[in-house]
């Protein structure tokens, strides 16, 4: 079996799942990168494939989205044993919005985790204590992820770099359905 036959859309979202720690890159107003390391969580099985991340209106990830919801998402795959090799990583590109605090699937799927649950409870905390700012971000990747020296062994990986680099598509199945039913 070759790596592009173990490599597939359930592999990699089984990989996403298992991590709660990505690098989000935002655009400023003025059209600069800005990039942020964030606890996301993975929306439930079943769903259309979304990322959510805590924050607060006011910090500058969340301004940049309110004016440019063009994003990158990187998330490392480390490794215990391995630390001193890069790890794998999947990347893609996609749309980010401002939801409620209260978002029903943004609050379930941070339930979904032991770190997202520790994020609720202080965000829970700091709103009781006045903070009105509190929301999620919902981001919504692009019909393709990337992905580098996922599935790929170290001796493949030395022999040529480039069998390490993987595109998989994101199924039909997993893309957000808008209003009308239509895929977006």
């Amino acid at each position: 079996m070759n790596a592009a036959d173990r490599l597939t859309f359930d592999r990699v979202v089984s990989e996403l799942r298992h991590r709660d720690f990505g690098v989000l890159s935002t655009v400023t107003p003025d059209g600069r990168p800005h990039s942020v390391g964030v606890v996301y969580g993975v929306s439930m099985p079943g769903r259309p494939l979304r990322f959510y991340v805590m924050t607060r209106r006011r910090l500058r990830k969340a301004r940049n989205l309110a004016d440019n919801p063009n994003v990158s998402f990187v998330v490392p795959l480390t490794r215990r044993l391995l630390w001193f090799v890069p790890p794998p990583c999947v990347q893609f590109q996609g749309q980010a919005e401002l939801l409620d605090r209260d978002d029903r699937e943004g609050v379930e799927t941070f339930r979904s985790f032991a770190m997202g649950r520790r994020i609720l409870s202080m965000y829970e905390d700091l709103a009781r204590r006045g903070e009105t700012g509190v929301c999620f971000l919902r981001i919504t990747p692009d019909p393709t992820l990337s992905t580098y020296m996922v599935g790929h062994s170290l001796w493949e990986l030395m022999r040529r770099m480039e069998t390490g680099i993987e595109r998989v598509r994101v199924p039909v199945t997993h893309h957000h359905q808008g209003p009308t039913g239509n895929v977006s």
